[in-house]
């Protein structure tokens, strides 16, 4: 199996998430807001939740014709953003279920796409970006990312991706945070520094390092 990546790109609305991930290379960017995609890259604006599946289905139908343009498959698929999905099914599902089952289908419909992530596309070799946005934690301070039940108290999407990038602005000017205990960055890369000014960081470079790591790595499974 080729050699794959699950990143997080979280921060605060309009801090440049998107703009970072339009610069992915080989990608395909499944558009999950309610305004249209600006970026002049291959993406596809999902309208209409309709159940898990629909989301599914409509990543797998845009992979395809990625293919049939392209001629291959893309490298990566961009979940951007994928706070505002997982806003669209709780509230299709607040909508079609009541009481406790709205939150077991909100937990069911999370680990379905959260499956498909890890066992359909990472297992088919294809690389896996999710774009968050994030609020602050009013008893603790911390940035997070939304979410319900145990996901929430899991860590969201933190906890199904082993790094994750946090991108600052509130200093008056873009920062990376590779760590953090009060961001929700981390990385697997031991050389990285805590942090990296925006305008000296360039996603394709360190997927590349997260990809030759992931290398180095896999010689020591037995």
């Amino acid at each position: 199996m080729a050699n794959t990546v699950k990143l997080l790109v979280a921060g605060y609305e309009s801090s440049g998430k998107s703009t970072v991930t339009s610069k992915v290379e080989n990608a395909l960017v499944i558009n999950f807001d309610k305004k249209e995609y600006g970026f002049s890259v291959p993406h596809a604006n999902f309208k209409k939740y309709e159940g898990i599946d629909s989301v599914i289905d409509f990543i797998n139908e845009k992979i395809s014709s990625y293919k049939e343009k392209f001629g291959k498959f893309p490298d990566f698929i961009v979940l951007d953003t994928i706070t505002q999905l997982y806003a669209a099914m709780t509230k299709y599902n607040a909508v079609k279920y009541s009481n406790f089952k709205i939150h077991e289908q909100n937990n069911i419909d999370t680990l379905e796409l959260n499956n498909y992530i890890e066992n359909v596309l990472i297992a088919n070799g294809v690389s896996v970006i999710v774009v968050a946005h994030t609020v602050v934690d009013p008893d603790s301070g911390r940035h997070i990312i939304p979410a319900q039940g145990q996901f929430a108290k899991a860590g969201s999407w933190l906890s199904i991706v082993n790094d994750a990038i946090f991108i600052e602005k509130s200093s008056g000017k873009l920062i990376v945070y590779f760590k953090s205990f009060k961001y929700p960055a981390r990385s697997t890369l031991k050389e990285l520094p805590e942090k990296v000014d925006m305008d000296k960081f360039d996603i394709n470079e360190y997927i590349c390092q997260l990809l030759a790591s992931k290398t180095e790595a896999e010689e020591y499974v037995l």
